[in-house]
């Protein structure tokens, strides 16, 4: 076979092999796209559970000092009632529940001093993880701009070659064309395959001695013996 007449569908099949290429470059575009927005959810999460230990411990912080203010009202009100009762049955129950009251108290004011230490260090915590988790996300929310600028220009890449696609089927023979177009799927983006050191590679399998010897001198195209496709030395 003339290479002349094979040299426009290698053109051709360059333009697909390239269309492949910038094609699973996108899948792994996205791929990529995919593991950058997880790990920025699963930081947001992580802060998110961090500042929420936070919050429980400022709301039970006033909880408690909101119980203790109560519990001091009702100790005032009970000693007010202890200078008044008469009955000795009503004093010593008054007692009872003034020390109950002050137990109360104490007990709670103990928990609060704990609290407050665990809120110190809570606070401590939620501070160093939103520096670095919003250190990272920045950094992350960077990578992901990169990565769709890539994609926006990978796309119009693809539309360029598409177009480039269609002008040079126009140069390539109709009957070429047609078993190019169906041996695709078997063979993929690679009909025509260039020989070098004795090597077709589209197969990867070396070739017979005189083939190749054959293509060096005569510069022509014949059809590797283990795999079907066309082969040349140089066109």
């Amino acid at each position: 076979m003339d290479p002349s007449e094979v040299k426009p569908l290698v053109i051709l099949q360059e333009i697909d092999q390239e269309i492949i290429r910038v094609k699973r470059r996108l899948k792994k575009i996205a791929e990529e796209k995919e593991d950058l927005k997880e790990e920025i959810s699963k930081l947001k999460a992580e802060l998110e559970s961090v500042k929420n230990r936070y919050e429980e411990l400022k709301k039970k912080r006033r909880e408690i000092r909101e119980s203790i203010e109560e519990w001091e009202r009702k100790l005032e009100d009970t000693e007010r009632k202890i200078g008044m009762v008469k009955k000795d049955v009503e004093y010593k129950a008054l007692l009872r529940e003034k020390s109950k009251l002050e137990d109360l108290i104490l007990k709670s004011s103990y928990e609060l001093d704990d609290l407050e230490k665990d809120l110190k260090s809570a606070e401590e915590e939620l501070r160093s993880v939103e520096a670095k988790v919003t250190k990272r996300i920045k950094e992350l929310e960077e990578e992901l701009l990169d990565l769709e600028e890539e994609e926006r220009a990978a796309l119009n890449r693809i539309e360029e070659l598409e177009k480039r696609r269609e002008r040079q089927k126009e140069e390539v023979d109709p009957e070429m064309l047609k078993l190019y177009e169906e041996s695709k799927e078997k063979l993929g983006a690679k009909l025509v395959a260039k020989v070098e050191d004795g090597i077709c590679s589209g197969c990867g399998m070396r070739i017979p001695d005189v083939l190749f010897s054959k293509l060096m001198r005569e510069k022509t195209v014949e059809t590797c013996p283990t795999c079907g496709r066309y082969i040349y030395y140089k066109l």
